[in-house]
C-alpha cells in the first residue's frame, strides 16, 4: 500500500493523558482516506501491562484497530516512511505488511518527524521495539 502523506501531527502530554503520539495520514491507491496513529505512554509499563502485552508502542488506524509491538522496521529515506508490520497484526489492521508513505506534499519538518517516531517506538518492551533503516533518524 502507497499513501500519498497528506497529514502529519504530533501530541505529547506528560501530566494528564500520559501519551505521546504521531499521526500519519493520507490517500491510497484507490482515494481512500487512510491513517495511522503510533502511541506510548510517558510512563514506564506496570505489570498488569507487561502482563497483557501493552508494555511496548501501539499502532492505532482509522478505523480505530489497534495493535502492541507491530512493526518490525521503520524506513525514513528523504521523504519517503516505510511501515513494515508483523503480519499478524497487519491482518488486524487490515493493510499489506508493508506501508510506504509519501511526504513529499505534506510539509512536514523530516528532522522533527523523525525524532518524534523514534520517541514513540524506542519504548518498553526491548524485543517489540522495530529496526530504524535509513539515513532520516536523529
Amino acid at each position: 500500500m502507497r499513501l500519498s502523506g497528506t497529514e502529519v501531527g504530533f501530541f505529547e502530554d506528560h501530566v494528564d493523558e500520559q501519551a505521546l503520539e504521531v499521526g500519519v495520514s493520507g490517500v491510497d491507491e484507490t482515494g481512500v482516506r487512510r491513517s495511522f496513529s503510533i502511541q506510548r505512554s510517558t510512563y514506564e509499563p506496570d505489570a498488569q501491562e507487561v502482563l497483557s502485552g501493552m508494555d511496548s508502542y501501539n499502532v492505532s488506524n482509522e478505523r480505530g484497530f489497534t495493535v502492541y509491538g507491530c512493526l518490525r522496521s521503520v524506513r525514513l529515506e528523504a521523504t519517503l516512511l516505510t511501515l513494515e508490520f508483523a503480519s499478524e497484526d497487519a491482518d488486524i489492521l487490515e493493510v499489506p505488511t508493508v506501508v510506504d508513505v509519501d511526504l513529499a506534499d505534506s510539509g512536514v519538518d523530516i528532522a522533527n518527524l523523525s525524532a518524534k517516531i523514534r520517541d514513540a517506538v524506542d519504548w518498553g518492551a526491548q524485543e517489540k521495539r522495530p529496526r530504524l533503516i535509513g539515513a532520516g533518524w536523529r
